[in-house]
């Protein structure tokens, strides 16, 4: 509750959220290959759940017909309804063990005119390859008869079958990958969101302002200043090691000898280091970059000020500098 009304630094979070945008962008990633798996999975590599397809087409030879209601009555609208009618279904079962039902035949069933009115296209598709055979060449023999025995028909002739096979994947493969991208990538942001808005570790200034009223005097640099050289931050880091002591040299000249202490989360204070530093005059705390949080340094001041050690000052150590760069627009 000690932080509620210090509001948020929306700069920072934002920074600090777009410098870690890959771990969104990798778990979308991972989210569509477990998307596609599953679907892979249930659909495919689980035998109870593989489906097996076949298809034939058969041409439909109509007798004269001036009225034209014979094209009006099979066409490709209608043709999926008339398969699941006696007219058709019971030739169908006739031709099938009576292992089989009706509700197997009409849901494995699909028939359809794709552009040709006299081209009719049979699907067949079961979770069993011998199921699908069966049915296929059943119901090929059904509208055979049914060519030769309606008025409207000179007769319907099987011209293609293929072979049964196994489906696959089908457009319900994109859906799955794309539902497990989309759930990924939208929990990852929630949880990066969270974890931003919550982390109370110290990145900048305003992230002391909560637990101390000390001055903050600058960045204190002490590693990697090669790295930074070649990356192209050489003057950011030289206007801010100039900072440092500049405001290093003002307290020096306000208070005396000047004594700097290391924290970190893992340090510890011991009688002899706290008997060194109060011989000095003054004394600096060094915190790391992003390593530190508020509430840690918070019981460390509280505890080097009941030993005596007069806290002048507080420096952040080996910050990154290219968020520095933005943080501080260019600087």
């Amino acid at each position: 509750m000690k932080y509620v009304d210090e509001g948020m630094d929306c700069k920072k979070v934002l920074l600090l959220f777009l410098k870690n945008i890959w771990i969104a962008v990798l778990a979308a990633v991972f989210g569509a290959i477990i998307g596609g798996g599953i679907y892979l999975l249930d659909h495919v590599v689980l035998s109870s759940n593989r489906e097996y397809q076949a298809e034939s087409e058969l041409r439909l030879n109509f007798a004269q017909d001036e009225t034209g209601e014979a094209y009006q009555a099979y066409n490709g609208y209608t043709w999926n309804d008339l398969m699941s009618t006696n007219l058709i279904l019971n030739a169908t079962m006739s031709y099938l063990p009576d292992t089989y039902t009706e509700e197997e035949v009409i849901a494995s069933t699909k028939a359809g005119i794709l552009s040709d009115i006299r081209i009719l296209t049979i699907t067949i598709t079961t979770s069993n390859p011998d199921m699908t055979k069966e049915i296929m060449k059943a119901t090929n023999l059904s509208l055979v008869e049914l060519g030769e025995r309606e008025k409207e028909f000179i007769s319907i002739e099987v011209i293609k079958e293929t072979e049964t096979k196994l489906i696959t994947a089908d457009s319900r493969l994109l859906q799955a990958v794309l539902t497990g991208l989309t759930i990924a990538l939208i929990l990852s942001l929630i949880a990066m969101a969270l974890a931003y808005v919550l982390d109370d570790r110290i990145y900048v200034p305003g992230d002391l302002k909560c637990v101390t009223g000390l001055p903050f005097i600058g960045f204190h640099f002490t590693n990697n200043t090669e790295d930074v050289k070649k990356s192209g931050k050489a003057i950011l880091l030289k206007k801010l090691k100039g900072d440092m002591e500049l405001n290093r040299t003002y307290l020096m000249k306000e208070n005396g000898v000047i004594d700097t202490l290391e924290l970190n989360k893992k340090s510890s204070v011991t009688e002899e280091i706290c008997d060194k530093l109060r011989k000095a005059d003054g004394l600096i705390l060094i915190i790391p970059y992003g390593k530190m949080d508020r509430t840690s340094l918070a019981y460390r001041i509280d505890q080097l000020t009941l030993q005596g050690c007069k806290i002048v000052g507080i420096t952040i150590e080996n910050a990154d500098m290219r968020f520095m760069k933005w943080y501080y627009n260019h600087l």
